[in-house]
């Protein structure tokens, strides 16, 4: 593999090539070492398979490179990520590849991808899910760190792909993190596996579907939640959800803020919205808001819509989204951003909110230290009020007429 710093919208990104110079992708970090480990064995796959599933796409290249090593195969790859989504759908066509694109039936995805093709004959399909698209595969990869999503998420992703892969079909799997905790997982659901790397904290492995699971196991998480002065509900919580299986408490404390300012009919927007968690609890007490769920995370929504029907909210909206919605209109915005990368999604989730508000709307973002969420709110809005809660911040602010 070759590679190189290119400059593109955005900032410095890196080019790769590989496969001899037969494909070539740009992305922020380049090449994860997961990745290029299943590049380096793909050719232990069996030949003779009519389609395969690439999970834990990041850049989209194990995929071309099972379609260049197996050209007669269709790739189905499955992202979480919208973000990442618009990364593989860039490299495909910047290497010449068509292809289809599916997100769950209940979200809205308020831009088209260019180069997307409705035609279902695509030789790939980008499917940003929840769950894996039902089929039949005759093999399935999956690339994963646990620096990234969580042991639970992975476990969650193999049974998944367990139950879709063909009888007979191979699993090929290349993971940064525990081998010891994964082998045993992976023995007890597919019944033995070959090891082809393990060292240095990063592993590979082949295992054949030889049974279907003995018993299968539900991933999900129920946990209580209410406002203060209103009644307990239960929310439902997947494996990579933000805060899954206990209610977050920065989430909470904009709840219980926010609640102060909700009117009947008031449009609020979700921004970042995980498993629904603010816009269920103003909501219960609010029946009559309007509330769109946004999230970038397909599992997320998923997550979001269980909540949404067990409530029977009527007037709610999910949008799969990294880049906001596609318009303008609402009253109040809500966000609890992580604080990673210097607070770089904080700034974006407040241009989102401050983009959607009206005249007047207000913006309201959470954070433990919110010197940096203040410094970004009044940058953007031109004014700021903090408001304590739970040992968090509320940072408040106004869009101007």
């Amino acid at each position: 593999m070759k590679d190189l710093l290119v400059t593109e919208p955005g900032g410095v990104t890196k080019a790769e090539t590989f496969l001899g110079g037969a494909c070539r992708i740009v992305s922020r970090s380049g090449l994860h070492p997961a990745e290029a480990l299943l590049i380096d064995n793909i050719n232990k796959l069996p030949t003779g398979f009519e389609t395969a599933l690439v999970a834990g796409n990041r850049t989209g290249a194990v995929a071309m490179a099972v379609a260049e090593l197996f050209p007669s195969a269709n790739l189905v790859c499955h992202i979480f990520d919208i973000h990442h989504v618009r990364t593989v759908s860039r490299n495909l066509v910047a290497n010449g590849f068509g292809f289809s694109f599916v997100a769950d039936p209940f979200v809205t995805v308020p831009f088209d991808l260019a180069g997307a093709d409705s035609d279902a004959a695509a030789r790939f399909t980008l499917a940003c899910t929840a769950d894996i698209p039902p089929a039949s595969y005759g093999a399935a990869l999956l690339m994963a760190s646990v620096k990234s999503v969580s042991n639970e998420l992975i476990l969650d992703q193999l049974h998944d792909m367990h139950r879709n892969l063909a009888d007979g079909g191979v699993c090929l799997a290349a993971c940064e993190g525990d081998s010891g905790f994964m082998f045993k997982h992976i023995k007890a659901l597919f019944g033995g596996m070959t090891v082809l790397h393990d060292k240095k904290g990063l592993f590979c492995v082949s295992a054949r579907k030889r049974n279907p699971v003995k018993r299968e196991r539900d991933f999900s998480a129920e946990f209580e939640v209410s406002l203060p002065g209103g009644s307990l509900f239960k929310l439902v919580s997947l494996p990579g959800v933000f805060c899954h299986r206990r209610p977050d408490a920065g989430g909470l404390a904009l709840a219980e803020i926010a609640a102060l300012e909700t009117r009947p009919r008031m449009r609020v927007l979700d921004i970042g919205c995980g498993c629904g968690i603010v816009g269920c609890l103003l909501a219960s007490v609010q029946p009559d808001l309007k509330i769109t769920f946004l999230d970038s995370h397909a599992r997320a929504l998923a997550a979001a819509n269980r909540n949404i029907k067990a409530l029977g909210l009527e007037k709610a909206e999910l949008v799969l989204s990294n880049t906001g919605v596609s318009h303008s209109n609402y009253h109040l915005a809500l966000g609890n951003a992580p604080y990673f990368s210097e607070f770089r999604i904080a700034r974006l989730f407040t241009e989102i909110a401050r983009a959607a508000l009206l005249p007047h709307g207000v913006c309201m973002m959470v954070a433990k230290s919110a010197r940096q969420l203040v410094e970004i709110q009044e940058e953007i809005f031109g004014n700021v009020e903090v408001v304590p809660r739970r040992g968090y911040r509320v940072v408040r602010s106004v869009r101007p007429a």
